[in-house]
């Protein structure tokens, strides 16, 4: 018999998972419908004998001691500093755009105008956002913020979430930051590291606990089923009496009643190369109007030593479709007012299901980071071993 059943062996899970074990000892299950732990985290080693990240790219930045130390109990840690290039008009230049960024992309002078009326219009600052940048009265910022934002943002965006420039949250320009500076770095993190033997050993270690046990190939559906009508949680019409930590799709856990919640997927092409390095920068982007977004040099990322040979992987965003064998992973949420509004109405349905905890990218909504999902899983499992206490002196 199990006290708690987490649904999804990706970090928000996982973390959950050990917590309640290991702090609150309580006997989890703990199932994934893949064939494998740490969700899109996962790596493996391919033909080559290199590392790769088959669901895309993972980078472990944290500005939280919480969450470094947490992750630490289960992994040594490599130091990493990310480099990312975009190829701009036939140029390759640094992310984000800084100073040096700048001087490859103009002419000589052209660059020292553009360098000297930023120091000018923003004095003692180390970056500054695409938006605030639009808005200056001065032509040679607003020349400049126009330019990074079409060459740099905008048709990335377009591509990566089907939307039209209208459609694009300013909000989220607003983040967009262009560096007052020669800072390459693409990161700014306290900690910017990478799990020395890969994140499937991170999650290895953090699952060993004689109160875990992992099922994988296991769906929910075939576990329990939320019954709207009676308010219950139930298992071959039995009521299902075990605390359920939900990291998966909320539409899927109630049978997308109320339609289907949008995401973004992505395709990746994994490619071998019969040379050492194949690319500059461990990321190459493309923010112009081909299909794909990226290249990632894989042995760049991991910090692996192999001559003659190297592997990429090149992604391609598009809409995600349920079942479908390319697209069949909801890995964006799609942060629209209609949508938020349609997940909001499917949350609501939980407040008939006091034992259902929700949590992660899918459960929360959220386009949440590596860090971001940690810190909500740590969060959750707080409230949980509270509550947990709280049984015992009862």
């Amino acid at each position: 018999m199990f006290d708690y059943c987490v649904v999804g062996a990706g970090y928000a899970g996982a973390v959950c998972a050990r917590r309640l074990a290991e702090e609150g000892g309580k006997k989890v299950l703990l199932i994934d419908r893949r064939k494998h732990i740490a969700g899109n985290m996962y790596d493996e080693y391919d033909e080559n004998g290199i590392l790769v990240h088959r669901y895309g790219p993972h980078i472990s930045v944290m500005n939280e001691k919480r969450a470094y130390e947490f992750l630490s109990r289960f992994t040594e840690w490599l130091p990493y500093l990310h480099r990312v290039n975009a190829e701009i008009d036939g140029r390759e230049v640094p992310l984000p755009i800084n100073f040096y960024s700048i001087d490859l992309l103009f002419p000589c002078e052209k660059a020292r105008t553009i360098k000297s009326r930023l120091l000018q219009c923003f004095p003692g600052r180390e970056s500054v956002p695409i938006l605030e940048m639009k808005q200056e009265k001065d032509p040679v910022i607003r020349d400049f913020a126009d330019y990074i934002y079409e060459k740099v943002f905008l048709h990335y965006t377009v591509k990566m979430w089907d939307l039209k420039p209208g459609e694009i949250d300013p909000s989220v320009t607003a983040r967009i930051p262009v560096r007052l500076n020669y800072d390459n770095r693409h990161f700014t993190h306290e900690y910017q590291v990478m799990p020395k033997d890969g994140f499937t050993v991170l999650f290895r270690n953090m699952l060993d606990h004689p109160n875990i046990t992992v099922r994988l190939e296991t769906d929910a559906k075939d576990l329990f089923r939320a019954d709207t009508e009676a308010q219950a949680i139930r298992y071959a019409g039995e009521p299902f009496r075990c605390g359920i930590i939900y990291t998966g799709a909320l539409d899927e856990l109630f049978g997308y009643c109320f339609g289907e919640l949008p995401y973004r997927s992505l395709k990746f092409e994994f490619g071998t190369h019969p040379e050492t390095r194949v690319q500059d920068p461990t990321v190459l982007n493309w923010p112009d109007d081909r299909p794909a977004t990226r290249r990632t040099e894989m042995k760049r990322l991991t910090q692996q030593v192999k001559q003659g040979v190297s592997t990429t992987i090149t992604e391609y965003p598009g809409g995600y479709i349920r079942g479908d064998r390319v697209w069949g992973e909801p890995l964006y949420p799609i942060n629209k007012p209609e949508n938020i509004r349609q997940y909001e109405r499917y949350k609501s349905l939980l407040a008939q299901f006091p034992e259902i905890t929700p949590a992660g990218r899918l459960a929360d909504y959220k386009y949440y980071n590596m860090e971001a999902t940690v810190l909500r899983a740590l969060d959750v499992s707080d409230e949980l071993l509270k509550t947990c206490a709280g049984e015992e002196k009862e």
